[in-house]
């Protein structure tokens, strides 16, 4: 058969659709303000966003970007190594690093690519990557990149630094990276980050801790890394800006000479264009506010406490979580995709999540800064009005 032919086999999202259940790529109008967007014409409460400290729509995030914009232009219009590097870029960078405790920063235009340019520019032939079982795609595929120039490529059970010290004790402990989430954004947990360090330590391995969900939440809004007090203790960080620093690009944080080497060998670094000017400038100003916030608590951990518990309560099968994370789980994908929808007809709007980005079946529940108590009591009561339509599934898969 000729190489298109998968396409037109295949048909597993065509049966959602079918069927009325198709939960993806939905296409709001407008912006998330205030936990609510506009969804196929209706106001809908939206639980299903990563922009953990709701700076989207700060006035200084906007008023930044709209200034590079004005500035610069809409496009860095090259790469960085030639023509695409701005002054912004360097800026943001030399503030990552002040603020995450390194001696520099690399900018990439997504973190996907940000994790898949330094797994595969670090890791090579007669190099080992062991990666967290549930660790992002990115990492993934970083590793895979890497495996084709051969490493060699391990998986360790999730958030088991046993497992892991086993394995290392087992093989090879020369030019070891270890690659893990800091928050898993498909579970909520979090990394053992002091725990990992340690294992790292003894066995000499190079620890690589992506915090994309963790930065603006944990530690000072520096992360898992801070919270875990190993500062300076974890070689190499990534992150993203499309969580709480409200833009679009990432970053890897290491030593200057670390940096020095990505600059010039990663590939995603060498032939993308350099960040556009409005991203790098909306990422920065989101940064800025989030040093100013450094102090206080992200209302987003408390509401999610308040949502996890309340659905608890309510009789949901909800997993335990201590990020902006909540799963609630399913028995399979009719009474999920089911659940889904039906609690988008009333007003609120969640993610389906379905093998392979996870194991089982759930919804996945998120909450930001903007979800005052007011939004979730209304959501919470969706949840409630609803349960003798979604819990029966549970009692009949028992």
């Amino acid at each position: 058969m000729d190489l298109l032919e998968k396409c037109r086999a295949y048909d597993r999202a065509d049966e959602a659709r079918d069927a009325g259940l198709y939960p993806f790529y939905p296409a709001f109008q407008g912006p998330a303000e205030g936990g609510q967007a506009v969804l196929d014409g209706a106001e809908v409460c939206v639980l299903g966003g990563n922009s953990y400290r709701a700076l989207s729509l700060h006035a200084q995030v906007i008023g930044a970007a709209q200034d590079a914009l004005a500035l610069y232009g809409t496009s860095a219009t090259g790469s960085r190594l030639l023509n695409g590097n701005l002054d912004l870029h360097e800026e943001l960078e030399a503030d990552l690093a002040g603020f995450f405790g390194y001696e520099a920063a690399l900018i990439f235009g997504t973190g996907y690519m940000t994790n898949l340019g330094v797994v595969s520019a670090l890791a090579g032939r007669g190099d080992h990557v062991y990666l967290d079982e549930k660790a992002h795609a990115s990492l993934v595929d970083g590793a895979r990149l890497a495996k084709s120039s051969g490493a060699v490529v391990h998986q360790f059970a999730h958030i088991d630094t046993e497992d892991l010290a086993r394995q290392l004790a087992a093989g090879s402990t020369t030019s070891v990276l270890v690659a893990t989430d800091g928050v898993f954004s498909m579970e909520g947990d979090l990394a053992p980050v002091a725990e990992l360090v340690a294992v790292c330590e003894k066995f000499g391995a190079t620890l690589l801790v992506d915090d994309a969900h963790g930065v603006g939440v944990f530690g000072r809004g520096r992360g898992v890394i801070e919270q875990a007090g190993m500062q300076g203790r974890v070689p190499l960080m990534t992150l993203t800006f499309s969580t709480s620093l409200a833009s679009q690009g990432g970053a890897v944080l290491a030593d200057a000479k670390t940096v020095d080497f990505l600059r010039h060998t990663s590939r995603p670094q060498l032939f993308s264009a350099g960040l556009s000017p409005a991203d790098t400038a909306a990422a920065h100003a989101a940064l800025r506010e989030v040093r100013r916030r450094a102090e206080a608590e992200p209302d987003a951990l408390s509401a999610a406490e308040f949502l996890r518990r309340a659905l608890d309560a309510v009789g949901y099968d909800v997993a335990a979580s201590a990020s902006p994370v909540i799963l609630v789980r399913f028995p399979d994908q009719l009474s999920l995709l089911s659940a889904q929808r039906l609690l988008l007809e009333h007003g609120v709007y969640t993610n389906a999540l379905l093998p392979p980005a996870c194991e089982g079946y759930q919804l996945r529940i998120t909450c930001t800064d903007a979800h005052t108590p007011h939004v979730l009591e209304a959501a919470i009561g969706v949840f409630a009005a609803l349960r003798e339509d979604l819990l029966p599934r549970y009692r009949q898969m028992a």
